[in-house]
């Protein structure tokens, strides 16, 4: 019981610091996220360019390989050297699909209501919102603060788990057999 126990809480710290520095972290997180991408599209780019010439002339028919290869290398690299280029166009792009779905949702709720379908307020409040939020990521200066908005909740959510993993110990503790405080529970 006690490894269990010390385990736990080991695990609960652990993942307690984790969201932390994703929460404190997260702008530089995303960019590092991107720059680890440009990295992963660097090395199959030089992989596939060395195996390339590494052939014999004669099997060397298809020019392909060393095309995409150079193409991998040089988006690695863009990736690598401006990280917030390409988060600032990643976040256009999803601010469009936010706009495009909310505009989708307003129409099916329009084409229900003209098929005499009874269409409450409240169906509006999902594309409402999406539309807000598509309107302010594609008219805020600061793209590279939004972007990193997903680590922040995904950090908040390991921070959840930890602090629910912290009640689980307490009580498991509080409740195990020879405590005063089991008693002191039930009443």
């Amino acid at each position: 019981m006690k490894k269990l126990f010390r385990n736990v809480l080991i695990r609960a710290i652990c993942i307690l610091v984790l969201g932390l520095v994703l929460i404190v972290f997260s702008t530089q997180i995303t960019q590092w996220m991107v720059m680890a991408s440009g990295a992963l599209f660097i090395i199959p780019g030089c992989v596939s360019i060395v195996s390339y010439f590494r052939r014999d002339p004669e099997s060397r028919q298809v020019m392909l390989y060393p095309i995409v290869g150079a193409g991998s290398i040089l988006f690695g690299l863009i990736l690598l050297i401006f990280p917030e280029l390409f988060i600032e166009a990643f976040m256009y792009l999803l601010s469009a699909f936010l706009v495009l779905g909310a505009a989708t949702q307003y129409y099916t709720l329009w084409d229900l209501h003209r098929g005499h379908m009874r269409v409450r307020g409240w169906f509006y409040l999902v594309p409402t919102l999406e539309l807000a939020a598509g309107l302010y990521i594609f008219l805020s200066d600061h793209k590279t603060e939004i972007a990193g908005l997903p680590v922040i909740i995904i950090g908040a959510g390991f921070v959840v788990y930890a602090l629910l993993e912290f009640l689980t110990l307490y009580l498991v503790k509080a409740g195990a057999p020879g405590n005063d405080s089991r008693r002191r529970l039930a009443s």
